[in-house]
């Protein structure tokens, strides 16, 4: 049994990441301790380095994949799992009465978590359901809505199956039409981004739904745009934005949308399994809950309706809690800097590598905190594979149209997106 842990410890093991990429001796994957480090000083000159110290992520590894999953925050995990043990501590104390806090989720409208979302997005409280994940609430929406045969659904064709399958499945059960806009790549003109969306629309369109950022060609749609153009039209815009919270602004007054939703598990670093739905206080009434339970009918708390999950882990409520204190406490608007700043090192870096391909935007209206990029002549997996085994870079290949999705996050740093241009510029050398 020694000899194969220590045969697996020594496969596992990467090299540490330093300065500019380079390669150190191997080392075992970071311990994890309990304990959280001081949160910086918010003048230290090494501030961001300080908050890489929040994450439990190996030194030495570098995570460009937080537009699947993002990593969680040490003081995050540590309320979920204290929460965990105190519940179990507590739980002969639980007597359903108002008087104790609730031992599971999915039977509480958890109002004031409700509200303290609602400040990231300018929502109240009562107008956003917590669900699982941004999957709920499309299909919520998708089932929700009262459709017939010869309906019209408009979405792009870079959906992610989470966010347009419920649709597919209208189609198949009850006739409505789905129309898909072929989007360009890369795309850097809002402007007909916009005309492609109008062009498609019918006088049976009903619904325009989209991603507020496209998951694998990381485009920002012009979001505000799109819904003044689906209500233009007397049509529904309902917003996909499973990659917008936490990477840009999401204010739904603004935006003005029908109904959004989001996993706040990539980017505002929750803990998987949780979920952010909103609806437009006119409109709840006319969404149907497909999930049911006590509440399902009650219309004094619309949203409420559809949080009938049954039986949830609570803790991760206190999870989603404890991301939003985090993020509050560096402040949106310097993660968003921060973030941003890191892709556009990345953005500019690529074009000035020969054979270097972006598919995703460079207009500064279009583009976020993602990258995806490739190299001609090289296949995505293979550059995925070599920035892995070179620098211990996680990406995500997209494919080969597209390449590599590269996101950028707070417990990244300037070297290690520098590290990333090294190996692209090694491969588009050699290819």
């Amino acid at each position: 049994m020694t000899n194969r842990r220590r045969f697996l410890t020594a496969l596992l093991a990467p090299p540490v990441f330093a300065g500019r990429g380079e390669a150190r001796p191997e080392s075992s994957p970071a311990p994890m301790p309990s304990r959280v480090p001081p949160w910086p000083e918010e003048n230290d000159p090494a501030f961001w380095d300080r908050i890489r110290d929040q994450f439990y992520i190996t030194p030495g590894e570098a995570f460009f994949n937080t537009g699947t999953i993002g990593a969680t925050p040490r003081p995050v995990l540590e309320r979920v799992i204290e929460d965990m043990r105190t519940l179990q501590a507590t739980v002969t104390r639980w007597d359903y009465t108002a008087n104790t806090p609730n031992w599971i989720s999915g039977y509480s409208p958890e109002l004031p978590l409700r509200e303290k979302l609602g400040k990231l997005v300018n929502a109240e409280g009562r107008d956003l359901a917590l669900t699982q994940n941004a999957t709920f609430g499309m299909n919520f929406l998708a089932q929700g809505f009262d459709l017939k045969a010869g309906d019209e659904v408009i979405t792009t064709d870079q959906e992610h199956p989470g966010g347009v399958c419920g649709w597919r499945e209208r189609v198949k059960r009850d006739g409505i039409s789905w129309k898909q806009v072929k989007m360009p790549i890369p795309a850097n003109d809002p402007d007909r981004l916009v005309e492609l969306f109008a062009e498609a629309m019918t006088s049976r369109t009903r619904v325009l739904a989209f991603p507020h950022i496209i998951s694998p060609s990381a485009v920002v749609m012009p979001a505000k745009r799109l819904t003044q153009l689906a209500h233009q039209h007397g049509c529904l815009s309902l917003v996909d934005g499973a990659q917008a919270l936490g990477q840009v602004k999401v204010d739904l007054q603004d935006i003005g949308c029908d109904a959004y939703f989001s996993s706040p598990h990539k980017w505002l670093l929750a803990p998987a399994g949780n979920g952010m739905f909103y609806i437009r206080r006119e409109l709840q009434d006319k969404v149907w809950t497909t999930l049911c339970s006590q509440e399902w009918d009650n219309h004094n708390d619309g949203m409420y309706r559809f949080m009938q999950y049954g039986t949830g882990n609570r803790s991760l409520q206190a999870g989603l809690d404890a991301a939003l204190d985090f993020h509050f406490r560096i402040g949106p608007e310097r993660v968003r800097q921060r973030i941003r700043s890191l892709a556009d090192r990345l953005r500019k870096g690529l074009e000035r590598i020969p054979r270097s391909k972006i598919s995703s935007p460079v207009h500064p209206d279009l583009a976020g905190a993602v990258v995806v990029h490739g190299i001609e002549g090289v296949p995505a997996a293979k550059l995925e594979q070599e920035l892995w085994q070179r620098r211990r870079i996680r990406v995500r290949s997209m494919g080969d149209q597209l390449g590599v999705r590269q996101s950028c996050q707070i417990y990244n740093s300037e070297a290690e997106v520098d590290a990333t241009l090294d190996v692209v510029r090694d491969l588009a050398a050699s290819a």
